[in-house]
């Protein structure tokens, strides 16, 4: 109020860009008298500045689930919070990052997990590629049998587990999606609930970001990964330009 801020802009790379999202949640509750009826001082600078809440999160997951309930009005209440928060929302993903698809996208995840075990034997060098090479050759083969096995079983049983509970989380908002440093962004929703909708009601014509799926890489499935996620925060002083491979990778 003081420095008349009508603005708070959230934002966070990863897990941070997670926090930021689950922030946003928070802010646009607490603001809302419908949801918060108790008196605070952010509802009351809302109402003095009009203050708005807007998040910006760097390939960060997902964090936000909607859990239908028998009370009609309930449910459309919740329907209408995500919504309105959903409005000022979005967040980036560069290529085959797993990160945003977690934890929702849980296909996507174990086809990495699937492409980094056929692919042990052709890693990259350096300390990254040799914790590949011994995870895949330890342990990764029965993770991920066990995996599949139990993922399997929830669906078919529809048992309230880790997996089903995993699968409900969503994006809220708009997901930028880049499939290459050159290629236009795409821009994608997440609504496998069939829940999100603009101001006026409409469900939108967006392409659905699970359509994207998982593309195989021949070597350094790590590699790839950490790359994926960093390579949208690139930069002296943000990340892992002090690694040879990352910047070998650049130019490439």
């Amino acid at each position: 109020n003081k420095y008349h801020v009508t603005e708070i802009l959230l934002t966070g790379h990863s897990l941070a860009g997670g926090v930021a999202q689950v922030a946003h949640l928070w802010f646009t509750g607490t603001m809302d008298p419908s949801i918060d009826p108790q008196p605070n001082p952010w509802k009351d600078l809302k109402n003095k500045v009009g203050l708005t809440v807007r998040t910006m999160s760097f390939e960060g997951p997902m964090t936000t689930v909607f859990t239908r309930s028998d009370d009609d009005q309930l449910n459309q209440k919740g329907i209408d919070f995500i919504n309105k928060c959903s409005a000022n929302m979005c967040t980036t993903c560069y290529k085959m990052d797993v990160v945003p698809r977690m934890y929702g996208y849980v296909d996507f995840g174990l086809s990495m997990v699937e492409n980094a075990l056929h692919n042990a034997t052709h890693n990259g060098e350096g300390i990254i590629g040799i914790i590949e090479k011994d995870l895949v050759g330890r342990e990764l083969e029965s993770v991920l049998y066990l995996a599949k096995a139990y993922y399997t079983i929830a669906r078919k049983l529809h048992l309230k587990n880790d997996i089903i509970v995993a699968m409900q989380f969503q994006h809220l908002g708009h997901i930028i999606y880049y499939d290459s440093s050159e290629a236009k962004p795409q821009v994608c929703i997440d609504d496998p609930n069939g829940i999100l909708s603009d101001a006026e009601g409409k469900t939108s014509p967006l392409p659905q970001f699970r359509d994207i799926t998982y593309v195989p890489v021949k070597t350094g499935v790590v590699h790839k990964l950490i790359f994926d996620h960093m390579y949208i925060i690139f930069g002296p002083g943000l990340t892992l330009n002090w690694q040879p491979w990352f910047e070998k990778k650049l130019c490439e």
